[in-house]
């Protein structure tokens, strides 16, 4: 009898042990579905999303090819059902699936401008939509779709599997131990969404310890790998951004493949600055005066630079080497280096008459300008390289700049011909430069004439 009732007794304690252990299996494995899906959906909004900021310019120039190669990038994500690019007509511009192209599609993200991201679910597919603006005006819409059943199901059903064979042992072992587990597979899953939620708000230096070698285990991997890559990207940014204009740096982040940093061949216009008597002025200064005097010098020069969006090249003692219409293609390169040199002696002007009477040192600049193709890219080695432009259009742009006075700008016939009637011109006759057998036509820049200096239009290709 006593036996019987402990079996009795141990039969329901066991009994009530295991409904315990499903019925926590149970909640657990709903958690980590809401959890997983969750993590898709916020995904499924960030493809969405980086994919209307990628497609946004070649959209706008109906660049079909590199709509088309940015979309099927996303075939490579894994769990990616669709992806699409509409126009402001809603037509399928570009589509992983290949029947899905011309056909018209009813945006669903609407047309209200300063709408985000539109998030619906259709079955097992999460779908996300986020209109495309171009300068205040929408041009379009990127709509991508995760299917939950690769992504969320396969993990859930493994994860179902695991947690019944763990029921066996919280069985024998107790409530105690199966809550213990239900912490231990819900932790993981809690540290990386707040580490999710903390980059979202923009700390990129968040990193989640991975605590354990299954999927989860992956993702935070997954996560701590794109935390090092923004964070690289923001280095990049930080540090090619002292050289180029903001506009400039943006367009090579955004560009899909990137500008061709190995070398390419470009038509350019190269301007050289160089300080006049700067050996005698530098003769009875200090060291760290004459550092200051030079940045002074430098940061003067590289703002009119970076406000005509060129990219300054290198700093060369007393001298500056910039370049326009690289890495970006410009088509009105030649105006902006001319504009740049003007407003450069502008403001030396204006800075000699401000100090003149506080005794600080006046400044000489002569300025050559010359354009020409080069090749732009990284010259060096492995170890050590530096991007910058080689060929003769340097040389050339480097002897008209010895042969500038103080407060003057020679441009070449090349340059000349470029911004003719934009800038007034004096000729200066024929010049022969060092190391060339041709003589070359110079031109001076009539400060005095030259009204002000237009603001610059952003960016466009050369048609040359």
């Amino acid at each position: 009898m006593l036996r019987s009732l402990q079996v009795k007794f141990s039969a329901l304690l066991v009994t009530l042990l295991v409904v315990a252990c499903i019925v926590l299996t149970w909640l657990s494995t709903q958690h980590e579905r809401r959890a997983l899906e969750a993590e898709v959906e916020r995904r499924a909004q960030a493809l969405s999303r980086a994919l209307a900021g990628t497609v946004k310019e070649p959209l706008v120039v109906r660049d079909d090819l590199t709509v088309g190669a940015l979309v099927n990038q996303l075939a490579t994500e894994p769990g990616v059902a669709a992806a699409r690019v509409l126009d402001a007509d809603g037509r399928v511009m570009a589509a992983l699936s290949d029947g899905e192209v011309g056909e018209l599609r009813v945006p669903l993200a609407g047309r209200v401008e300063g709408v985000g991201s539109t998030l619906r679910r259709a079955g097992t597919r999460v779908q996300v939509a986020t209109p495309i603006h171009y300068s205040d005006l929408r041009v379009g819409e990127s709509q991508v779709e995760l299917d939950l059943a690769v992504l969320v199901a396969p993990k859930v059903e493994e994860g179902a599997r695991q947690l019944a064979g763990v029921a066996v042992a919280v069985a024998v072992l107790g409530v105690v131990s199966g809550l213990m587990f239900v912490s231990l597979l819900v932790g993981p899953i809690r540290r990386l969404r707040a580490g999710v939620e903390r980059l979202t708000h923009g700390d990129l230096t968040v990193r989640v310890p991975p605590t354990s070698r299954d999927e989860i285990g992956d993702l935070t991997h997954a996560f701590n790998a794109m935390g090092e890559s923004l964070q690289q990207k923001e280095r990049i940014q930080s540090a090619f951004g002292r050289y180029v204009s903001d506009y400039v740096v943006t367009q090579l982040l955004e560009s899909p493949d990137g500008t061709d940093l190995a070398g390419v061949e470009r038509e350019v216009t190269v301007l050289f600055a160089d300080v006049r008597r700067f050996t005698r002025l530098s003769e009875g200064m200090k060291a760290r005066d004459v550092v200051t005097f030079l940045n002074e010098f430098f940061e003067l020069v590289a703002s009119q630079i970076l406000t005509q969006e060129g990219t300054i090249d290198k700093f060369i003692g007393d001298s500056v080497m910039a370049y326009f219409g690289a890495p970006i293609p410009q088509s009105d390169h030649a105006q902006r280096a001319v504009w740049a040199a003007v407003q450069v002696q502008r403001s030396l002007a204006a800075r000699n008459r401000n100090g003149s009477a506080s005794g600080a040192t006046q400044i000489g600049v002569g300025i050559g300008i010359h354009t020409g193709a080069v090749v732009v890219g990284n010259i060096g080695s492995e170890r050590r390289s530096d991007f910058t432009a080689i060929g003769d259009a340097v040389n050339v742009a480097s002897r008209l700049e010895k042969l500038a006075r103080p407060g003057e700008i020679l441009i070449s016939e090349a340059v000349q011909r470029r911004v003719r009637g934009a800038v007034p011109l004096r000729f200066e006759g024929e010049r022969q430069l060092s190391g060339r057998l041709e003589p070359v036509h110079v031109y001076s820049v009539d400060l005095l004439a030259a009204g002000e200096a237009p603001a610059p239009a952003p960016a466009k290709p050369d048609p040359a």
